[in-house]
């Protein structure tokens, strides 16, 4: 009897290690196909511009003979640094970037608050509200934006007509489209979407009852935030800014249509550097743009590590 068991364990742990490659096998094969995806369409494309601006082509005589080679040189780098356009549209970029991430917080929050802990009608609708700018495109919103904000449009000649831009403004609208203001209004609507949603599931794992008992010892909403909302919201806040900074730095159709002539942001700069056929420069602010993202999504990982071992 006691070797039937024996031989029936020595039997079942080959069939269990069998039953585990497939499984592993079958996982692999589940995430082959996102992970070539991102393989072909990022990881590719990145190495390949990172390798282009570094080991720059050069079309050197040997032998006789035009022979294309291969050296390393930050010339690219050295290019775009030496550039005042280059230099003051990375400057505009990342100042425009910032204050959108700062605004964006500075809105976002207490609507994500209002809608976690307030039920009713007027909520519900404006949690409707909230999503709009989710489904329409951004083209569509820019334009939008030049229709209503722009000098001599519906905003301003509203104004005139209710007698109120010679009050408030001292008869003159101010420009908001074709600065950096036209650019940080519209991202920041933008981004609304997504930036609640984030903030509010985060708000929505916590327990009420942390919030009575802080209110029970006489915490005011200033204190509540600061040590109970935004410590247990940390990781869905950090999400949304690296989301946030990433997509406004390397955005293209708002700066744009939006945006001045000059400085310009990092997108327009390079669809001007394309068109001028400066493809190496135009390269090489795709790759700083990139490392920019890199350090945010590192920033990203370092902060979430560090609330965990806490």
């Amino acid at each position: 009897m006691s070797t039937s068991i024996g031989l029936e364990r020595d039997g079942a742990a080959p069939r269990r290690r069998s039953i585990n490659l497939r499984e592993h096998i079958l996982g692999y094969c589940m995430v082959a196909p996102p992970v070539l995806f991102l393989a072909v369409i990022i990881v590719y494309p990145a190495l390949k511009a990172i390798w282009d601006t570094l080991a720059v082509q050069h079309v050197v005589l040997r032998h006789g003979g035009q022979v294309v080679e291969r050296t390393l040189s930050l010339e690219v780098y050295r290019e775009i640094w030496n550039d005042p356009q280059a230099r003051q549209s990375i400057a505009f970029s990342l100042r425009v970037t910032v204050i959108t991430v700062i605004g964006l917080f500075v809105l976002c929050y207490p609507i994500a608050m209002y809608l976690r802990f307030t039920q009713s009608r007027v909520a519900s609708m404006f949690r409707s509200l909230c999503l709009i700018p989710l489904f329409i495109p951004t083209i569509i919103s820019a334009y939008a934006f030049i229709s209503f904000y722009q000098q001599g449009n519906f905003l301003d000649v509203l104004l005139q007509d209710a007698h109120l831009e010679s009050t408030v403004f001292r008869g003159q609208f101010p420009q908001l489209i074709d600065n950096a203001t036209g650019i940080v209004m519209a991202q920041v609507w933008n981004n609304i979407p997504i930036t609640v949603l984030l903030l509010g599931a985060g708000l929505g794992e916590i327990d009420n009852a942390l919030i009575e008992s802080a209110r029970d010892i006489g915490a005011g909403y200033p204190r509540i935030f600061l040590s109970i909302l935004l410590p247990l919201t940390l990781r869905q806040a950090l999400i949304a800014f690296a989301l946030a900074f990433i997509g406004v730095l390397g955005s293209y159709n708002i700066p744009a249509l939006l945006g001045p002539t000059a400085p310009q942001m990092i997108g327009p700069l390079m669809d001007q550097d394309v068109g001028l056929q400066k493809l190496l420069v135009a390269q090489g602010l795709a790759v700083i743009t990139f490392a920019f993202a890199i350090l945010v999504g590192l920033l990203y990982v370092v902060a979430l590590a560090r609330q965990r071992g806490r």
